[in-house]
């Protein structure tokens, strides 16, 4: 009998989404809880199986209704054998992760894993916002900056399984931020939330008054969340509304230069920046990036837009991987 269900988990950092996804990609329940790397990886196995159960009973479907779980990881994985490769954001015991039998063993159900920004692209081009398109690339906007490239309707792995990593383009050689490659001036340092978070600090410390170590305190537990970046430009803070401008500049640039190379249909950007913010903070960076492509006609029919699937990008995604893998 044909399953009617799949599962798709989003396991991030700081947290992870798990949901009940029907065929035609409605999102029927959606658990979200932390993630506590700190605990170490069986515990955040444990947890995460634990949350999918959670949203199993939200949705009243029984494991029987089930077809199998989709799990998108922060860090490369082997898809075939279902091995988390290296997930820096999730603490210890990552390296060589079985997490596809763990999660099979423990809630009986086949399991499938992927990197997790290719999750969410596949989420948002199947069932999001690229649904009507073939070419599409999403750009996700958090901790870090990673990509998913759709060709001809079919996700891009690349030779070696490292395609879309859109955060490490260069784009400003002179500016001294260092991202993970080693080399100044990327797009990740300059416009993930960590970025801005950097630049927001050296502007405060510079003697600029700004709301915002006030509240990435009282709002973000420690963090720039992106409740703090909303909050700040609601309280019309300058500070917030400068870092924010040049991260946009930043990310007009890499669109450009991705519609450049690619010339795809459609550019999504997803992750909590967008989700929150909305076209507020895709407008800017679809303007800069048509100033900067190099093929100007029809400039406007390549539409750069905000993720349809907001934050369950990720679990409609993983829900999808599961379902193609059945």
């Amino acid at each position: 009998m044909a399953k009617k269900y799949f599962v798709g988990v989003d396991l991030g950092g700081a947290s992870m989404r798990a949901g009940v996804v029907a065929k035609d990609g409605t999102l029927l329940a959606m658990k979200k809880r932390k993630t506590h790397p700190e605990l170490g990886a069986a515990k955040v196995v444990e947890r995460l199986a634990e949350t999918s159960e959670g949203s199993l009973d939200d949705a009243g479907a029984k494991p029987k209704d089930i077809g199998g779980i989709g799990v998108g990881v922060p860090g490369p994985v082997d898809t075939e054998r279902g091995v988390v490769r290296v997930a820096v954001n999730l603490g210890q015991g990552w390296n060589n992760m079985p997490l596809a039998d763990k999660l099979q063993e423990r809630l009986g159900m086949k399991a499938y894993i992927d990197n997790d920004v290719r999750v969410g692209a596949t989420g948002e081009f199947t069932h999001g916002a690229g649904r009507d398109v073939q070419d599409m690339v999403a750009i996700f906007v958090g901790t870090g900056v990673g990509g998913g490239i759709v060709l001809g309707g079919v996700l891009r792995g690349g030779f070696r399984g490292g395609a879309g990593e859109v955060g490490h383009t260069i784009v400003a050689a002179d500016n001294g931020a260092i991202g993970k490659t080693g080399q100044p001036g990327t797009v990740e340092p300059l416009a993930s939330r960590t970025g801005m978070e950097r630049m927001a600090r050296e502007m405060v410390a510079q003697g600029r008054r700004s709301v915002v170590p006030e509240l990435i305190q009282t709002v973000g537990g420690g963090r720039l969340t992106s409740s703090v970046i909303y909050e700040a430009l609601k309280q019309n803070d300058a500070v917030m509304k400068e870092v924010l401008a040049e991260a946009q500049r930043i990310l007009g640039l890499l669109a450009a230069n991705v519609v450049n190379i690619l010339d795809p249909e459609m550019i999504v950007f997803g992750g909590g920046v967008t989700e929150r913010l909305g076209d507020r903070f895709v407008a800017p960076i679809r303007k800069v990036a048509y100033a900067n492509f190099i093929n100007k006609q029809n400039a406007r029919q390549v539409k750069i837009v905000p993720a349809a699937l907001k934050d369950a990008s990720g679990v409609v995604g993983a829900a999808v991987l599961a379902r193609e893998k059945l």
